[in-house]
C-alpha cells in the first residue's frame, strides 16, 4: 500500500480546466472553460511559469488568452523548430496557436529603481500577466525575439535540456535580501488556422483527442463520430480517415518510434493501427481474474519509453467496469508488450472508477486520476503503486501531466524524484511530489562499517578468539 501523501495547490484559476501541458522545463498550459453557455464561464488558456521557493515550487501566471465562446476541452502542444504550436480541440473544429516567447520588461527589486520598460503592444485578447521572478535565468523559445529587444542588458545564452535557449542575467553578489533584478515574460498567443476533425451525424459533432508526433510530423485526432483521422502537418491535408470504432474514441496515442497509433473507444475495444497506410496491426485483448461476465471498457491509452530508451517502450491503458453496481468491481492498470500486444502486468487499482492516466517522459512512472478526485502514482516497471492522495481534488480529475525529468525541472521543483501535476472541475491545479530515495551517504556508511567491526570485535572476544 503507497503512503498517503498530500499535494501542494499551485493555483486556484476562474474556471473549469480541461487540459494541461508542459510547455517547457518551467513552463504549463492549462485551458478550458464553460462553452458557449451563457453563463459567465470564461473560456480560457492560461500559462504559469514554475518557480522554486526554497521547498517545492510555485506557480505564477505569464500568460491570459480568451478563446471566446468555445473552451479548449482538449489539446497538444508541439514545436516546430520556430516556435510552439498549441492545437487545441474546440467542439468539432481543432484550432491551431502559435505560442510565442516575449519579454515584457525588467525593474529592480525594492529599490524602485526602472531597468526596463514594460511592453505597450499587447493584442487585445492577449493579456501578458506581470510577475516576479528571483532566478538566475529563464527559458526563451525564440532566440531573434531576444535580440530584438534592443534597449535591455546584454544578454547571455545557453541551451537547457529540452532545446530551450536560456537568457541569464547579471545580478548582485551580495546578500539573499539585496535588490535583484525582476523580469517579466509572457507569450503570446495567435490563431493562426482552425479546420473541421469530426463529422458525427448522429449527435454534435466534437473532437475528444488530438496528438502529435513529431517523427513524421503527423497530428492525429479523434472524437464522438469513431474515427481517427490523420493529418500532416503544417499542410494539415488528411492522409487516412481510420474508420475505428463504433461510438466515441476515449483517447489514441502515438508510438515513441511514430510507427503505430493506438485507439479506444467507449465500444470496448482497443485497436493497434500502422501509421504509413492506416490499416489495422491487431487488436488488444485480455482477460480479468474475475468471475462472470462482467463487461469493462478501456478508458486511456499511453506508451511509455523503457530506462530513457526511445527505441524501447511499453504501452499502458487502464479499464473501467462498464456498469457500475452496489458492490463495485475493481478497475484495472495494464502494461503491454509493445510488439506482440500481449499483456506482460496487470494491477487492480481499487474500485474508484479511472478518468485519466499519464506516463511520464523517461517511462519511469504512471500516474492516475480518478472520479473522486484521488490521484496515484504507478511504478511503470513493477505497476506498484508509490503514491497515493485520497480525494486530492473535489471532484473528478480532467487531466495529468508529469512534469519533465530533466535536470532543470528536478531543481525547481526541490530536486524530486519526480513531480506530477493535476487540474480538475474544482478549478484548482495541485502538485505532487515523489521525493528520491533516501540513501546512506558517506557517514552513514562510515557508521555502518564502524558498527560492524564493533560486532565482530565483541563475537569474536565472546568466542576468545
Amino acid at each position: 500500500m503507497a503512503p498517503l501523501r498530500k499535494g501542494h495547490l499551485l493555483a486556484r484559476v476562474n474556471f473549469p480546466p480541461y487540459a494541461i501541458h508542459n510547455l517547457t522545463e518551467r513552463h504549463i498550459l492549462v485551458a478550458g472553460g464553460g462553452g458557449d453557455a451563457k453563463c459567465g464561464i470564461p473560456n480560457t488558456v492560461e500559462i504559469y511559469e514554475l518557480i522554486n521557493n526554497g521547498s517545492t515550487c510555485r506557480a505564477e501566471p505569464v500568460t491570459h488568452y480568451d478563446t471566446g465562446s468555445h473552451a479548449i476541452m482538449n489539446c497538444t502542444v508541439f514545436h516546430n523548430g520556430k516556435h510552439h504550436v498549441l492545437a487545441a480541440g474546440m467542439e468539432e473544429m481543432c484550432q491551431m496557436y502559435q505560442l510565442t516567447y516575449k519579454i515584457l520588461g525588467e525593474e529592480k527589486d525594492g529599490s524602485g529603481v526602472k531597468v526596463g520598460v514594460k511592453d505597450k503592444t499587447p493584442t487585445p485578447n492577449n493579456k501578458s500577466v506581470r510577475r516576479r521572478r528571483r532566478t538566475n535565468s529563464f527559458s526563451s523559445e525564440n532566440e531573434k525575439d531576444i535580440k530584438e529587444e534592443e534597449n535591455k542588458p546584454k544578454i547571455q545564452e545557453s541551451t537547457t535540456e529540452m532545446g530551450v535557449p536560456v537568457v541569464e542575467k547579471k545580478r548582485k553578489k551580495s546578500d539573499a535580501n539585496s535588490n535583484s533584478i525582476i523580469t517579466q515574460v509572457g507569450f503570446d498567443v495567435k490563431p493562426i488556422q482552425s479546420f473541421q476533425t469530426d463529422f458525427n451525424k448522429k449527435e454534435e459533432p466534437f473532437q475528444k483527442v488530438v496528438r502529435f508526433t513529431s517523427v513524421s510530423n503527423i497530428l492525429a485526432t479523434a472524437g464522438a463520430d469513431g474515427h481517427v483521422r490523420l493529418w500532416k502537418y503544417p499542410e494539415l491535408t488528411l492522409l487516412h480517415d481510420i474508420e475505428a470504432h463504433g461510438d466515441e474514441v476515449d483517447n489514441i496515442d502515438f508510438s515513441p518510434s511514430g510507427n503505430k497509433i493506438v485507439s479506444i473507444s467507449r465500444d470496448g475495444h482497443g485497436f493497434v493501427w500502422n501509421v504509413k497506410d492506416g490499416t489495422k496491426h491487431c487488436e488488444l485483448k485480455f482477460l480479468l481474474p474475475k468471475k462472470g461476465d462482467d463487461k469493462y471498457i478501456f478508458r486511456s491509452c499511453r506508451y511509455g519509453i523503457v530506462e530513457g530508451d526511445k527505441s524501447n517502450f511499453k504501452l499502458f491503458t487502464i479499464v473501467n467496469p462498464a456498469v457500475r453496481k452496489k458492490t463495485p468491481l475493481p478497475c484495472y492498470l495494464f502494461k503491454w508488450n509493445a510488439t506482440k500486444y500481449v499483456v506482460e502486468k496487470m494491477v487492480s487499482t481499487g474500485t474508484d472508477m479511472l478518468s485519466v492516466m499519464t506516463v511520464s517522459d523517461d517511462g519511469r512512472f504512471v500516474g492516475l486520476g480518478t472520479l473522486s478526485g484521488s490521484v496515484d502514482i504507478y511504478i511503470s516497471f513493477s505497476l506498484m503503486k508509490l503514491y497515493h492522495v485520497e480525494n486530492a481534488h473535489n471532484i473528478f480529475v480532467t487531466g495529468l501531466e508529469f512534469l519533465p525529468s530533466n535536470e532543470e525541472a528536478q531543481r525547481i521543483t526541490g530536486d524530486q524524484d519526480t513531480s506530477l501535476i493535476s487540474i480538475s472541475v474544482d478549478n484548482h491545479i495541485i502538485v505532487h511530489h515523489v521525493p528520491k530515495p533516501s540513501t546512506m551517504g558517506i557517514v552513514g556508511i562510515l557508521l555502518l562499517f564502524m558498527a560492524v567491526l564493533f560486532l565482530v570485535y565483541v563475537l569474536l572476544d565472546y568466542l576468545n578468539l
